[in-house]
């Protein structure tokens, strides 16, 4: 008697997938007032946007946004002003509480598209996109900067800043007490060769903000 014995043959199941991550860093900067006469923090942050290619089609990945403890005071001209973070509060659209500081969203769903060897991103969060709100006091003791509320002013009203202050004078002595929001890459969505290694960068180490892309293939 003969007895046949199937051969099973194991194949892993996603043997055609690729399993990608993008990583953008950089900085952003909080400044009461502008680049000639203003103090504020720098604050680092990192998205980390998962996903998978299977048979050359994209499949839901995840994305996640952090703020790194690395805060750095900012004067402008250096020395003049003396910034701290602090505890505080902001209301969102919706009218919610919050404590600072906080990102919008620290996780979310990310859609996308593969086309043409170009994958397009697109994060499930609407207007205003994802934000780090913050809470900061800035001080100084320096007579010369008797005008350093009317440039906060200015460029507030220049810049579009989503910022609120409480702000006093004792003498020569000016404290602001300043909440602000501002936005994380990526805003809407993001579209990026899928290329192993593929890297670009906006912004400089002593700008306003940057922010640094380098995509890799897990595997």
């Amino acid at each position: 008697m003969i007895c046949l014995v199937p051969l099973l043959l194991a194949f892993p199941a996603s043997a055609d997938e690729q399993r990608w991550q993008l990583k953008i860093s950089g900085h952003r900067s909080f400044l009461f007032g502008e680049e000639i006469l203003g103090g504020g923090l720098r604050f680092r942050w990192e998205v980390l946007i998962d996903f998978a290619i299977r048979d050359d089609t994209y499949h839901l990945g995840s994305g996640s946004a952090r703020w790194l403890d690395e805060v750095d005071s900012l004067s402008h001209p250096e020395g003049w002003f003396n910034c701290r973070q602090v505890e505080g509060t902001y209301l969102d659209s919706n009218l919610t509480l919050h404590e600072t500081p906080r990102l919008r969203f620290t996780a979310f769903p990310v859609a996308g598209h593969l086309e043409q060897g170009r994958v397009r991103l697109r994060p499930a969060y609407n207007s205003p996109g994802n934000y780090l709100a913050v809470t900061y006091e800035c001080v100084t003791d320096n007579p010369i900067a008797d005008n350093w509320f009317a440039f906060a002013e200015r460029g507030k009203q220049v810049l579009g800043k989503r910022q609120d202050a409480e702000t006093r004078v004792e003498h020569d002595r000016r404290s602001a007490r300043v909440r602000e929001v501002a936005s994380l890459p990526p805003a809407s969505e993001l579209t990026v060769p899928l290329q192993d290694g593929w890297t670009f960068a906006q912004g400089s180490a002593d700008g306003p903000s940057s922010a640094h892309y380098l995509l890799q293939r897990l595997r």
